[in-house]
């Protein structure tokens, strides 16, 4: 990829936000999807992105493989394939700014709603409790990560609705997310997101990743539940927010 020396900086830093997100700094993956999207087409960011995750999500897995609520997985994970096949008819049809901005509104409106009930002590066990709770966001999940590599503010609401503690969180959102992009390879490649020359663009940020998940992990120990649920949701509210205004 011909990009200059400003949009490979920015290349490394969402490469570097990948790798901490998925090991302890939850949320900023979002972070950097609007950082691709900034220095790459929409749809050739979500294609670039895909394996930068997918190499993240390995290594999460291989720290914090124990730490997984398997559960509450087995529950979402029906729904979140019905959103992958929704998100590949999208993207087959869809005009790349009004995807954008339509997540953009959803990741901001849900993150606000699950930070006013915080904010309020409000109590989850109701909501998650509704039958329809984990087929809306696995569906949406499943939608957004498709088109645009956006889910984590939708099963990261799910799973602090879920009562997990910041280990689980992570651990679980690893597992997870491992097995959805494996899942949406073949999607991706059958839409040419995925191509040999935006490969070789990924394996020149893969220390960048590695070291985001080291201090990530890092930062994870450090941080008292209560405070990661609020930095995790504050940076999907920050990344909502940029792509509905971007």
């Amino acid at each position: 990829m011909d990009l200059s020396p400003q949009a490979w900086a920015i290349a490394f830093v969402a490469a570097w936000l990948v790798g901490a997100s998925k090991t302890g700094l939850s949320g900023a993956v979002t972070i950097a999807v609007v950082l691709f999207a900034s220095i790459l087409p929409a749809r050739e960011a979500t294609g670039a992105l895909l394996p930068v995750l997918i190499c993240a999500d390995f290594i999460a897995v291989g720290l914090l493989r124990r730490n997984v609520r398997w559960q509450e997985l087995l529950r979402i994970f029906p729904w979140t394939a019905v959103g992958v096949g929704l998100g590949t008819v999208v993207l087959y049809f869809s005009n790349d700014a009004q995807v954008q901005w339509a997540i953009g509104a959803i990741i901001l409106g849900m993150t606000s709603y699950q930070l006013y009930r915080k904010a309020r002590r409000l109590n989850d066990v109701t909501t998650s409790a509704h039958p329809a709770f984990a087929p809306m966001l696995g569906v949406a999940a499943g939608l957004t990560t498709m088109v645009a590599n956006a889910a984590g503010p939708f099963v990261l609401i799910y799973m602090l609705a879920m009562r997990m503690g910041k280990l689980e969180v992570v651990g679980s959102l690893a597992w997870y997310f491992l097995v959805v992009n494996l899942f949406k390879v073949p999607f991706a490649v059958g839409l040419g997101l995925i191509t040999w020359e935006s490969l070789a663009f990924n394996l020149w940020l893969l220390p960048a990743v590695g070291l985001g998940a080291w201090a990530g992990r890092r930062l994870l120990d450090y941080l008292r539940q209560d405070r990661f649920e609020w930095m995790a949701l504050g940076l999907a509210w920050l990344g909502g927010l940029r792509l509905l205004l971007a």
